[in-house]
């Protein structure tokens, strides 16, 4: 079996069985309470059922079938269920966690006889009005699960907002003031995101008059034999100095050197631990790129190394680090960098994810100051799985540096 099926063999097949708890516990959940029949308990987990299947299927359907309209409404079937089951499992998730607190305070203040004895109902009637009315909330919570998702189907739908950000730099060189970068990050190019996307990003970004257009990372998921012309657009990015990509760990996870050559193949410089310093009026401008942060683990020569990217490099007046994870901003520091721009949180891109990727990353999303180091880390101009974003809008970003 090729390595690169391999591993995603291994990756779906624990990802079906963490996906089966979660949806088995949510139909437990949901179904507790309410009286059904046998024929209805059988429609209920069969549904269930092929809900689980779905996600896998649909990525085996997106490299084994060809690419056509079905194979993709099949894919964001797919995923637009996983999204919503993902909404609906962590709010049932969070209402017992929060029943469990609850309970707990209650039997802590019966033991210290904190309670007070009060004129109550009969426990039928007490019995019968919590049962309506936890069946009530239930019912209440799957609602405000499918508003959650159809939110989040209409920020990924609408047309993708240019953030325009200004960054200041102390002592930049007066032909670099104004200076204009064009960045792109996590899009990727995979089931459900195809040719018509690329195409509106394209648009998008040749109306911004850039300096230079900057990929960082996760563009394709997915081979290159399925996807070579859905990211062909990308060749016809206008910009003064060209586009620079660098690679993710889904560009690896879908065949990264196959990836390099392809993206090569259309006018794009990809940097892996390299730089090159472009002359801008009298200016030197400095542009290195590294390989993801835990590229080393699929390929170990492709160790992402920020020192070894400038190593050779000429003086310049500004160095521009391109690196997908946020976390090369440690090493960026110690080398030297400017500035480093990178993505993969998504911003967290739907909840939970906007609240439990705090837990993981330091630098989530937007403009940070590490040490001398600037870092600004995009939300994502595409999506991964679920075409739902909620609070963590997609963004083309157009960075200007300002000298102060």
């Amino acid at each position: 079996m090729d390595q690169n099926l391999q591993r995603l063999f291994t990756f779906l097949s624990v990802f079906t069985l963490i996906l089966a708890s979660a949806y088995i516990y949510t139909g437990l959940r949901i179904l507790n309470g309410f009286q059904l029949n046998r024929a209805m308990l059988f429609f209920f987990w069969t549904v269930i059922s092929i809900l689980i299947l779905l996600t896998p299927l649909s990525y085996f359907a997106s490299i084994f079938l060809n690419d056509s309209t079905h194979q993709k409404t099949f894919a964001y079937t797919a995923f637009l269920s996983l999204g919503f089951f993902s909404i609906l499992f962590s709010l049932i998730l969070f209402h017992d966690i929060a029943i469990l607190i609850g309970s707990g305070i209650h039997f802590i203040a019966g033991l210290f006889g904190m309670e007070t004895e009060i004129i109550s109902p009969s426990p039928e009637t007490v019995s019968t009005r919590k049962e309506f009315l936890l069946n009530s909330l239930r019912l209440g919570i799957v609602g405000f699960a499918g508003g959650l998702t159809a939110y989040g189907i209409y920020e990924v739908k609408k047309r993708i907002q240019v953030k325009e950000i200004e960054i200041p730099v102390a002592g930049l060189h007066p032909d670099l003031d104004g200076f204009r970068i064009v960045q792109i990050s996590d899009v990727h190019v995979g089931p459900t995101i195809k040719i018509d996307f690329i195409h509106s990003i394209k648009e998008v970004i040749n109306t911004l008059d850039a300096d230079l257009v900057a990929i960082t990372g996760d563009l394709v998921d997915g081979p290159v034999t399925k996807l070579r012309e859905h990211v062909a657009p990308l060749a016809d990015l206008k910009s003064r100095y060209g586009s620079y990509f660098v690679t993710g760990n889904h560009d690896y996870y879908s065949g990264a050197l196959s990836w390099i050559r392809e993206i090569q193949s259309l006018g794009i410089s990809v940097l892996l631990n390299e730089h090159k310093i472009l002359d801008h009026g009298k200016a030197k401008f400095l542009i290195a790129g590294v390989t993801d942060y835990k590229a080393h683990t699929i390929i170990p020569s492709h160790f992402s190394d920020p020192h070894k990217s400038v190593s050779g490099a000429k003086d310049s007046d500004f160095k521009l680090l391109l690196a997908h994870q946020p976390n090369s901003i440690y090493e960026a520091t110690k080398a030297g960098f400017d500035l480093q721009l990178s993505g993969h949180t998504h911003g967290g891109q739907f909840f939970p994810g906007n609240f439990l990727i705090h837990l993981f990353q330091e630098f989530v999303a937007g403009l940070h100051l590490h040490e001398n180091t600037q870092l600004y880390v995009s939300r994502g101009t595409g999506y991964w799985g679920p075409p739902i974003r909620v609070g963590s809008p997609s963004e083309i970003t157009l960075i200007t540096l300002k000298k102060v």
